[in-house]
């Protein structure tokens, strides 16, 4: 079974060596590796050329270029569109694989015929926190267990580190939206929803590296703005099935999704117009009203609680959601504070 392993490169000099051998010296032998140059300002594609031209395994390898700058989605979706493999994977150029990463992915993928495998992941290079894998080693089967433990978040929205039969890809059309950040929320969100088959191999087959000296800096207003958008996206996509919108994990995940970027929204700028529109759009994309939500779904309370701003007038809607998402955050963060402030004692 051939595997397509897909690299973005985009001003990656400093570890696109790393990232390559990483991919090179797998253990798993029916191996294809792409490499997209997203028009890269950077000598990124020659140290590539480099690493390839004296490597045993370098015929594997397939250089492609854009004529201009297209983003991470585009370049993902220009490596789908010539993968050779019967699956494909995702790794960013500046994260790193062990050498038995695919060969883990791949035999649970045999084994379990598998739309999807989960690995897991190690962060590397700065001591912080991403979302875990929380899904013991085995698979997840049909649409309702793999669309409520996505809703539990017990397995990350990152599309990197995870193994995706071609066909089915092509099939339900899982390319990564365009023009947008946090396109791995909404291709992972279509992921969820169309998996017949996931399988979970929770080993580590992916470093996940992050720069220690780096700043954690606010995002852009532009990436909030796409926060907006998604939801839009996936307004859309809920809308476009039936089946979708009458499931009660897709309205469980929707919902949140909605608080979770709005709790980042108003986190991140203190801009109350932007605040304000934000709630406007995320108000506007209901495909049911919330009472009808609670008579068909059965929601949790926090859920029903948090949804009662559908029935005020918009201002107060706003400001009853804006204080609940608050209040949520602090209830969430309190925990860890504590832990911090008694291990200072």
């Amino acid at each position: 079974m051939k595997v397509s392993i897909i690299i973005p490169v985009y001003n990656v000099s400093k570890y696109i060596e790393r990232c390559l051998l990483s991919a090179l010296n797998q253990t798993w032998q029916d191996l294809e590796i792409i490499l997209v140059d997203d028009c890269t300002p950077d000598n990124s594609m020659e140290i590539a050329r480099r690493v390839v031209a004296s490597h045993a395994r370098g015929g594997i390898v397939t250089f492609l270029k854009h004529d201009e700058n297209r983003g991470l989605s585009a370049a993902r979706n220009t490596g789908i569109a010539v993968a050779q493999g019967e699956y494909v994977y995702f790794s960013d150029s500046d994260d790193y694989l062990p050498d038995n990463s695919m060969e883990l992915l791949a035999d649970s993928a045999l084994r379990y015929s598998s739309d999807l495998v989960v690995g897991n992941f190690q962060i590397t290079g700065a001591d912080r926190w991403a979302p875990p894998l929380q899904l013991p080693t085995g698979v997840l089967s049909g649409s309702n267990d793999i669309l409520s433990s996505y809703a539990r978040r017990e397995w990350y929205v990152m599309a990197c580190n995870k193994l995706v039969n071609k066909t089915y890809l092509l099939r339900h059309e899982l390319y990564f939206q365009e023009g947008i950040i946090h396109e791995d929320d909404l291709w992972s969100f279509k992921m969820a929803c169309t998996a017949q088959t996931v399988s979970i191999v929770n080993l580590p087959t992916y470093y996940y590296f992050m720069q220690p000296n780096s700043i954690m800096r606010a995002p852009s207003l532009r990436n909030l703005e796409c926060r907006v958008a998604v939801i839009g996206y996936m307004y859309d996509y809920i809308c476009s099935a039936k089946h979708l919108s009458e499931n009660r994990f897709v309205y469980s995940i929707y919902e949140n999704s909605k608080a979770a970027y709005f709790d980042r929204i108003i986190y991140f700028t203190k801009d109350t117009g932007f605040h304000y529109r934000s709630y406007q759009a995320f108000r506007q994309k209901k495909y049911i009203s919330a009472w009808k939500a609670v008579w068909r779904f059965h929601p949790g309370m926090a859920l029903v609680l948090r949804n009662l701003h559908y029935a005020l007038p918009c201002r107060m809607g706003y400001l009853y959601f804006k204080l609940f998402v608050q209040i949520s955050y602090y209830w969430k963060v309190l925990p860890i504070k504590l832990r911090k402030l008694f291990r200072l004692k």
